[in-house]
């Protein structure tokens, strides 16, 4: 499979806020805004090195049946492609179970289980160009 780059690593909260509080002067930069993403039932908060937190909202989301068995603070490697068809083929060729396949304007995302990873989730997402922006996703 043709990896571009690691995208972004994710990791599920309980408590959004508490995450940022803690992470914040760890990382030494801000959090921007969090958003709500519906579409997801989660709330979220994107930092500049590329880490996300996620906080399930509904619990019949995509989130929430992404994260689970998980317990909070495991983490998603998200892996950019140019081609989610072929690597999301490639992905279940190999035993890897999707479990969710989205999207959101020019970004398309596929979670796949953790089972056969070691417990890390891996997705895999394909935008045009070499960062999707929040812009993008509408």
């Amino acid at each position: 499979m043709k990896v571009e780059k690691i995208d972004h690593v994710h990791a599920y909260v309980e408590d959004l806020e508490k995450a940022i509080e803690v992470f914040t002067p760890l990382l030494g930069q801000d959090f921007y805004p969090i958003f709500d993403a519906a579409e997801f039932g989660a709330r979220v908060a994107l930092h500049p090195l590329h880490i996300e937190f996620i906080q399930p909202t509904d619990p019949n989301g995509i989130a929430a049946k992404a994260l689970g068995d998980w317990k909070e603070g495991d983490i998603c490697i998200s892996l950019k492609v140019p081609d989610i068809e072929e690597a999301t083929k490639e992905m279940e060729s190999k035993g890897i179970k999707r479990l969710a396949m989205m999207e959101i304007g020019k970004l398309k995302e596929a979670a796949f289980d953790s089972a056969k990873t070691f417990g890390v989730m891996i997705e895999l997402c394909e935008y045009p160009g070499d960062d999707i922006t929040l812009a993008s996703l509408g």
